[in-house]
């Protein structure tokens, strides 16, 4: 099962995606993919926050650096675990601007496309993988080329995991918005 929770940056979604994983997990393991790198004191100040809140939560959360280890993290999925991607538009970002991928429509596709195939089987492999994604869409069309590239890469990706996702739902202000299928409780 795949669960895709999208928003504005700072909606809240991050939290209510943990929530929706917890109430997933019926006693399987926890795992956590962590896209996000500490590149400026904002960014590291925000990974503290997340990585205080899931303490907090009394869950226990396997915490996985991605994309590196995301064989890893695969390979040692159980049928009765949850998986939580946080966030998709970092892992994009994070594989789309190493060299000049994001130069070439097709090039950018392809990454895309892998990232695809990997959230395919890890659902796969485990109960569900819960998805976290930015929107990004609301302000126009870039002028940059590479932004506009990304863009359109991202949105392209929203549109097959959501197609394949039992759950989608939108963020904003803390609340849940549920566009596709039922909630989970």
């Amino acid at each position: 099962m795949i669960v895709f929770v999208s928003g504005a940056v700072r909606s809240g979604k991050s939290e209510v995606a943990e929530a929706c994983a917890r109430s997933l997990a019926h006693g399987g393991r926890l795992h956590y993919l962590a896209t996000a790198q500490a590149t400026d004191e904002e960014m590291a100040a925000r990974i503290r926050r997340h990585q205080e809140r899931r303490t907090a939560s009394g869950a226990y959360w396997m915490v996985w650096e991605g994309p590196a280890r995301l064989e890893q993290l695969a390979e040692s999925l159980r049928p009765s675990d949850v998986v939580l991607i946080d966030c998709l538009t970092m892992w994009l970002a994070n594989d789309l601007f190493v060299g000049d991928s994001w130069r070439t429509e097709e090039a950018s596709f392809a990454i895309a496309g892998h990232l695809l195939d990997d959230v395919r089987s890890l659902a796969d492999a485990c109960r569900a993988v819960v998805i976290v994604s930015n929107e990004l869409f609301s302000g126009g069309a870039p002028t940059d080329p590479g932004t506009f590239c990304y863009m359109k890469t991202l949105g392209w990706l929203h549109q097959q995991l959501v197609a394949e996702a039992a759950v989608a739902a939108v963020v904003e202000c803390g609340l849940v918005r549920v566009k596709k299928g039922r909630w989970p409780q």
